[in-house]
């Protein structure tokens, strides 16, 4: 059985944190709106896009904590926090289907996707690719010499496939997201049809993955287990399109799935270094699909308040997943460097690194992602 876990468990976590719109259906949105559909926009899938980019940033604090010997350690849990790159997978296949489901089989409406798609993803992405190339010609040892390969240089700021880590460790799962992309963006060429025998092929190929032992990378990566995700995603997408009306989901509903959430966590840690390992992602995944459209049906019919920092911050988790590791790394090689007194407060620095982190990439979101994004974006209107 093929793995599909990267070699190197700080390098895990890393969202893509996932790349998507602004919200499920932020402003940039396209696709059907509110007049024939009961929400444009979920604030409380932007506040789980949050715990997710949340997430992702106490694996590397547990990581880079252990790599320079702190005295006191994060919880052995925030090891775990990589699963937030599951939930980001199903969060983009649900985005894709809630914004673009109605653009299926409609040729035109394919280069709007598609730029839409680059102007999100590749932006920040490139320039803090670039800034991250700056630092390697100052410190070479912040990465591996393959990450600066030519080939892999390429990659990086292409999404290529590609065997080696990109530059930007975490950046490997927005590979995944773009296969997902251009896959859907085939069907909105092809129609509906043809979307879903491609998926079919996909999970045909996924089930090859994992049967073929030491599949060869190209294979692991068509095949990922983590692919799954966007499945499930857009099932839960394609469930709620075809909820006519709106359904207040219970929240003792709504707890009872986030307890199966929470199991079914707990139950792939039991996966972890084990044959089983890529396998056991499918419960958790499935647990996150019904979260999702639990949560959408009950913000559907109103009745729901989500507190304002958690959507800010669900909007700025493409931000928050790149930049953190630039944070989180250089605070703790930092703290190596501080005198004694300091470092007898090693638990102290390591909650301020975890805001630092936080609040930085907000203010990135603010002052480079989000302008940046609309430059892009403004490319592709006509004008006058």
């Amino acid at each position: 059985m093929s793995s599909d876990r990267p070699a190197q468990v700080h390098a895990i976590p890393a969202p893509n944190g996932g790349a998507g719109e602004r919200g499920p259906a932020g402003a940039d949105a396209g696709g059907r709106g509110a007049a024939d559909h009961p929400r444009a926009r979920y604030d409380s899938l932007q506040a789980l896009r949050a715990i997710a980019a949340g997430a992702v940033v106490f694996t590397h604090l547990y990581f880079h904590a252990k790599q320079r010997n702190f005295p006191t350690l994060p919880p052995e849990w925030f090891h775990y926090g990589y699963l937030g790159v599951d939930l980001f997978f199903v969060l983009s296949g649900w985005i894709i289907v809630h914004v673009h489901g109605d653009d299926l089989g409609v040729p035109e409406r394919a280069k709007p996707y598609f730029w839409r798609r680059f102007a999100r993803v590749w932006p920040l992405l490139a320039l803090l690719t670039t800034f991250k190339l700056a630092l390697l010609l100052v410190a070479p040892s912040l990465a591996p010499d393959a990450r600066t390969e030519p080939s892999n240089l390429i990659t990086s700021y292409l999404l290529l496939p590609h065997p080696d880590f990109p530059v930007i460790a975490v950046a490997w799962t927005l590979r995944h997201e773009i296969l997902f992309y251009a896959l859907f963006g085939l069907g909105i060429w092809l129609g509906r049809r043809a979307l879903i025998a491609l998926g079919a092929l996909w999970l045909v190929v996924i089930v090859i993955a994992q049967i073929i032992p030491a599949a060869p990378w190209w294979l692991e990566f068509l095949g990922s287990s983590l692919s799954l995700h966007f499945l499930l995603g857009c099932l839960a997408g394609v469930w709620l399109r075809r909820s006519r009306t709106a359904q207040r989901t219970s929240w003792l509903v709504i707890g009872l799935i986030l307890l199966l959430t929470l199991g079914a966590a707990a139950v792939h840690t039991q996966f972890y270094d084990t044959d089983w390992y890529s396998l056991g992602h499918l419960p958790f995944g499935i647990a996150c699909a019904l979260l999702i459209v639990a949560l959408a049906q009950r913000e559907q019919a109103g009745g729901m308040r989500v507190p304002r920092f958690l959507i800010e911050y669900g909007d700025a988790s493409y931000s928050l997943y790149l930049w953190h590791g630039f944070v989180v790394g250089g605070l703790c090689w930092l703290w190596t460097k501080l005198p004694p007194p300091v470092q007898a407060w090693p638990v102290t620095w390591l909650v301020l690194t975890f805001l630092a982190s936080v609040y930085s990439s907000l203010l990135l979101y603010r002052l480079v992602e989000r302008p940046l994004v609309r430059w892009v974006q403004g490319f592709a209107r006509p004008r006058t």
